[in-house]
């Protein structure tokens, strides 16, 4: 089993990663709206999701299911401008994304369509917090600096951060000494 494929990126989405990671990782650093491991447990369901659909979807379909996204994630995904009552957390998120991306918002259609195996360039890794309480979002790139990664950005938006600092690559041994949050595990 490689540490690319679905199965093992599931398995990193419930609890921390087992296998040992390539010597460069991405990371996000990411300051939450609210409650890092709440941040994280959102985070962490959104993407589980994805990877879920993206293991059976017929991607040369127009019709990819979106029934395992959170419903959080598909009310923020209408591909409107805009909060959305009772969710002041992803409302927040979405607006940060608009400001700092530049960006108009996703609707869940076009996003799911990102996580067509052949064309995505990162897989899950961690999330974490580190020694200043920021959350660290971590992704296997394969070394990469520079992947094409808009619906990551979405995601890390969405699921209630205030700020995002771009991806960088970092020794994976820094991801080994921070402790993962969020895990369901």
């Amino acid at each position: 089993m490689s540490r690319y494929d679905s199965a093992s990126e599931g398995r990193r989405l419930r609890e921390r990663p087992s296998e040992d990671p390539i010597s460069l990782l991405g990371l996000f650093a990411v300051t939450p709206v609210a409650d890092s491991v709440k941040y994280a447990q959102r985070l962490r369901g959104l993407i589980a999701g994805a990877v879920e659909i993206s293991r059976s979807a017929d991607f040369e379909n127009d019709d990819v299911s979106e029934d395992t996204l959170p419903s959080w994630f598909l009310n923020l995904s209408s591909g409107e401008v805009g909060d959305v009552p009772g969710d002041p957390i992803g409302s927040e998120g979405k607006r940060g994304y608009q400001d700092a991306r530049d960006g108009r918002p996703w609707n869940a259609g076009d996003w799911i369509y990102c996580f067509d195996p052949d064309l995505r360039a990162w897989s899950w890794w961690d999330v974490t917090v580190d020694e200043n309480g920021r959350v660290c979002v971590w992704v296997d790139t394969k070394g990469e600096a520079h992947v094409p990664c808009e619906e990551l950005w979405w995601a890390i938006f969405l699921s209630g951060a205030a700020d995002v600092d771009p991806l960088t690559l970092e020794f994976s041994s820094t991801w080994s000494g921070q402790r993962s949050i969020g895990l369901t595990k």
